[in-house]
């Protein structure tokens, strides 16, 4: 994000602090040690205290993303809808890729797209966090702003590019006869816990991208491996049995899974897979939490 010309010193000025180092807001437990708990509950304060700064930087990054082009905003509805119509003429018309002997060309469609949407968001995600610092390194050092705001509203303005995503990917369901049910609510819970995950992983990138530079270098072939032993361009049993735990690690699985159920199949999923990916989420959430706040007073000298 871009975030130049957001620098209203005055503003943010105004804006509630507590002790500070280098412009970070540090919040250490009784003892003197920063812990995991502390840590997202400092995380927690910096978004109640600095809501209003998260909210402006959201909207610029949503508007800002296709600013100067014809259509601007619309794309944000234009660009997903192109994602789904590619996705689904290479995979079912080209490959004849067929998920289940009982889909038809549109029912695959919605399959495939049910594993990319999240995977989109989370991989987005992170890959924007892991730079957020250092691209954001004049914030960082000038503005007295906690860090962590910039991870929180990559993962926010992400969120909203997936809703966008779901809300086509409900309107294809209707289309073309698939249907809805009332089992869709459970998405909202699952978007919440998602972004939780995103978040946690983002922070532990960024702060680990400040030190080690190679990080971004080793992102991309990472996430794409990590996409491909996850369900999205598969049924889940498809993967081979011998590599069977895996799948069982792998959060996403577990998540895409989740949608699946949700949409597809109008159904509750396996609760299993909803406390698996849940309890992953809250320690992603936790140690990325923790490992960010602790190093966060040694972003200005570094970046």
């Amino acid at each position: 994000m871009h975030h130049g010309s957001l620098s209203r010193t005055a503003a943010i000025d105004k804006l509630r602090f507590g002790r500070h180092t280098h412009g970070v807001d540090i919040q250490h437990n009784p003892t003197g040690t920063l812990t995991s708990a502390s840590g997202a509950r400092a995380l927690e304060q910096d978004v109640r205290n600095y809501a209003g700064l998260v909210r402006s930087f959201v909207l610029k990054d949503i508007r800002t993303r296709y600013a100067g082009s014809l259509m601007g905003f619309f794309w944000t509805v234009v660009h997903p809808l192109l994602e789904l119509l590619t996705y689904t003429f290479v995979f079912t018309v080209i490959i004849g890729v067929s998920f289940n002997d009982q889909y038809s060309t549109a029912t695959n469609a919605l399959f495939l797209f049910c594993g990319m949407v999240p995977w989109l968001c989370i991989s987005e995600s992170l890959s924007r966090c892991t730079n957020s610092i250092r691209e954001n390194a004049s914030l960082v050092k000038k503005l007295r702003f906690p860090p962590s705001v910039l991870c929180t509203c990559i993962v926010l303005s992400e969120a909203f590019s997936q809703v966008v995503r779901f809300s086509l990917l409900f309107g294809a369901a209707l289309l073309v006869g698939h249907g809805l049910s009332g089992h869709l609510v459970l998405v909202v819970p699952m978007l919440v816990i998602q972004m939780f995950f995103a978040l946690g992983i983002g922070m532990l990138l960024a702060t680990s991208q400040v030190f080690f530079k190679d990080i971004q270098h080793l992102l991309g072939p990472a996430l794409m491996i990590w996409m491909f032993i996850t369900p999205i361009f598969y049924p889940a049993s498809y993967f081979p049995k011998q590599f069977s735990p895996i799948l069982m690690l792998n959060p996403l699985s577990h998540l895409v899974g989740v949608y699946r159920e949700l949409i597809l199949n109008h159904r509750v999923p396996d609760w299993g897979s909803i406390v698996i990916f849940g309890t992953t989420a809250l320690l992603a959430f936790a140690l990325g939490a923790f490992t960010f706040r602790r190093h966060a007073v040694e972003f200005p000298d570094l970046v």
